[in-house]
């Protein structure tokens, strides 16, 4: 792992590694029709499901030293609010990290996503200068646009995404 980046505190969130127990968080947060209002197809159907996204995500850390974070609130440790962060994906035949971030309906409009966000990208920019930060949203994701907006990130243009090669918009630093 790149050293500080398995735990980081921000003032209200903790944000860490995954481990294999969040199995049922993810499945809770993946499976949950409000958090797919813009690609239903997206949704879990099964805690199968959620155990390979799961070990997808504990492979980034464990191979590259960096991936996607549990979300938690101080105040409740051990309770899984959302997910957020960076991960090395591949986009066009490159590597670059797409930021991320999902969290439960009862957080939205808190803030967690911004927060989140702004310390992945404080990190990137530390560990991994060198490698494109992209974020990759549906365009009908008005909320996730806000939120790349106020970071400062810059809609680039319209790529094919996802299964069935989705328009999403693609934003990057600067």
């Amino acid at each position: 792992m790149i050293h500080g980046l398995e735990q980081v505190d921000t003032e209200r969130l903790r944000l860490r590694a995954f481990r294999e127990s969040d199995v049922e968080a993810m499945f809770e947060l993946h499976s949950d029709p409000r958090t797919n209002l813009v690609d239903a197809s997206a949704a879990m159907s099964t805690r199968e499901e959620a155990r390979e996204l799961l070990s997808r995500w504990l492979g980034d850390w464990a191979e590259r030293g960096v991936g996607y974070w549990a979300v938690e609130r101080r105040e409740a440790p051990g309770v899984v609010v959302g997910v957020g962060g960076v991960r090395h994906k591949p986009l066009e035949g490159r590597t670059v990290l797409n930021l991320a971030y999902r969290f439960f309906p009862s957080t939205w409009g808190s803030g967690f996503a911004t927060e989140v966000s702004r310390v992945a990208l404080e990190k990137a920019r530390l560990h991994l200068p060198e490698v494109p930060l992209v974020a990759i949203i549906h365009p009908d994701n008005v909320p996730s646009v806000r939120v790349a907006e106020r970071l400062g990130l810059r809609f680039e243009r319209i790529i094919p995404y996802g299964t069935g090669d989705v328009p999403h918009r693609l934003y990057v630093v600067g």
